[in-house]
């Protein structure tokens, strides 16, 4: 498992993807590089905006208030494998399921993002607040399969947020 820090700020997102992208191994294949790097965009981008957001009243809980945001990478060393989490203080849980979003909208569509793209994914609330994102991904294509399913990838990946 390896962590990185960041600041809540836009700039942080572009230098998560160089970090995670300089973390996996060469013989992971293009179309799974692309695809954690871009998931990992898209769960930092939205930790960022969520993290920058104002502190709440006093005693309304941690939904913000520019604290670090975690960014966990981890490579399954049997080679299956690899799976991101982002923490972030927020407490705003994500949606069950995608939902529609106007053609010309700026935003809304990560959860569609993260179906296509992650074998699974999921998210955990932090004992201390906040919440813990997180998507599993095949370093290798199955033919003939979409990737999804069959794998008990959450406990891997909710090690890394099960911390407060």
């Amino acid at each position: 498992m390896t962590c990185l820090y960041l600041p809540p700020v836009p700039a942080s997102v572009g230098a998560a993807r160089r970090w995670a992208a300089s973390l996996l191994p060469d013989d992971v294949p293009d179309d799974v590089r692309d695809s954690v790097v871009l998931v990992l965009s898209e769960l930092l981008t939205n930790a960022v905006t969520h993290a920058a957001a104002p502190p709440p009243p006093s005693g309304a809980g941690a939904a913000g208030g520019g604290e670090d945001i975690e960014v966990e990478v981890v490579v399954d060393p049997g080679g299956g494998h690899v799976a991101l989490a982002v923490t972030d203080p927020s407490d705003r849980p994500l949606p069950p399921a995608p939902v529609a979003v106007a053609a010309g909208a700026d935003h809304g569509r990560g959860l569609l993002l993260l179906d296509a793209l992650a074998q699974d994914h999921g998210w955990a609330p932090r004992a201390g607040g906040g919440k813990c994102v997180w998507a599993l991904f095949r370093r290798s294509r199955v033919p003939g399969r979409d990737g999804r399913g069959g794998v008990r990838g959450r406990a891997v990946v909710r090690a890394g947020c099960a911390g407060g």
